[in-house]
């Protein structure tokens, strides 16, 4: 076979790129070069489109975004602070391919793909979360990343009947309860789509945090991504809005994105409501499968897995250069420190 050439598309080359998205199976709209670029535009990091050949095949791409930071060169898919989760590596019509020539792409990709950073860019550190589904990690191993598992949530929505007797029982007396009271749940427009910002970002407050992603950011999703993509959801109560979600659709999923906040309306449960409203209409508009995002803190993993959705794995991939592998190895000691005094207390 022969060897992957690395070649990164430029600005002219938008509909080439989303054409490789769009016949990526694992793939989410996140990749879609419209995205991409409100990602850079609010992140100040330069977008990198870095795709390899075959002949005249492109057979693996990844979008990572450069930035600078304390001295070191950082390459990251996605950056910090734009509140997305999964993004990395996708391969073109990966599930009609056979066994051995996933590998290959995967594998030879990675190879050149590193070969050419340590040539051009010299990052020190180059961060990738893969896109769930794309459970082959090896190819991160064996190019001496360090490779983490993570997790959403994901169930087969075709048989609503089914999901419905799957969800934990008190999870159902909830939504029963919340459907006999005079809760609306709508599709919202940009009103809408603002509110479940300010909800966030008032959570937030109360946990002594600040939001880091700007109400900028998402307005320009909001402007510029399909509608058919990019949508939220709300529950009202005489008419204001109490909470709502925002969520992205894409190839056979739904994702269940930002948003659910709780609210103070004790044994009333609108987001449980809403979120089965969301999953039945997502099911009645063709969707496949639905997925809950981020299975990963335990404080919340309860309120997820009622759902008794199936885990869906994906990873965190991370590389080192030596001048900063002492910082991350400082990093990691300082964080098992801290959790073993938790423990203890």
């Amino acid at each position: 076979m022969s060897t992957v050439t690395i070649k990164i598309l430029n600005e002219n080359e938008k509909e080439r790129w989303d054409d490789i998205v769009k016949r990526s199976p694992h793939s989410t709209p996140v990749h879609l070069y419209d995205w991409l670029k409100i990602i850079e535009t609010y992140t100040n990091t330069k977008l990198y489109l870095f795709v390899g050949y075959i002949g005249d095949e492109i057979v693996a791409a990844i979008p990572l975004f450069y930035s600078k930071k304390h001295f070191f060169k950082i390459l990251s898919s996605p950056p910090a602070n734009v509140v997305i989760q999964n993004l990395g590596l996708i391969i073109p019509e990966y599930n009609s391919l056979k066994q051995d020539k996933r590998e290959y792409y995967f594998r030879e990709f990675m190879t050149e793909f590193n070969k050419y950073l340590a040539k051009t860019i010299k990052p020190d550190v180059v961060s990738i979360v893969t896109p769930p589904g794309l459970v082959d990690a090896r190819p991160y191993n064996w190019n001496n990343y360090i490779v983490t598992p993570k997790y959403n949530y994901v169930c087969d929505i075709s048989d609503l009947e089914i999901v419905w007797k799957n969800f934990k029982k008190t999870l159902r007396k909830n939504i029963e309860k919340a459907s006999k009271l005079k809760f609306s749940i709508e599709e919202g427009d940009i009103y809408e789509y603002i509110k479940i910002y300010e909800f966030v970002v008032k959570r937030l407050s109360d946990q002594g945090r600040d939001a880091t992603t700007p109400c900028e950011y998402f307005r320009s999703l909001y402007q510029t991504i399909s509608k058919d993509t990019l949508k939220n959801f709300v529950a009202k109560l005489d008419g204001e809005v109490v909470t709502g979600i925002i969520v992205f659709g894409y190839h056979e999923k739904i994702s269940i994105w930002v948003g659910a906040t709780q609210v103070n309306m004790p044994g009333l449960y609108p987001v449980d409501l809403l979120q089965w409203e969301i999953i039945k209409w997502a099911s009645d508009h063709g969707y496949k499968y639905c997925e809950i995002l981020g299975a990963n803190t335990q404080s919340i993993s309860y309120f997820k897995s009622r759902y008794n959705f199936d885990l869906e794995i994906y990873y965190s991939a991370e590389y080192y250069g030596l001048k900063a592998y002492p910082i991350y190895a400082l990093r990691k000691y300082f964080n098992r420190l801290v959790n073993y005094r938790k423990k203890s207390d």
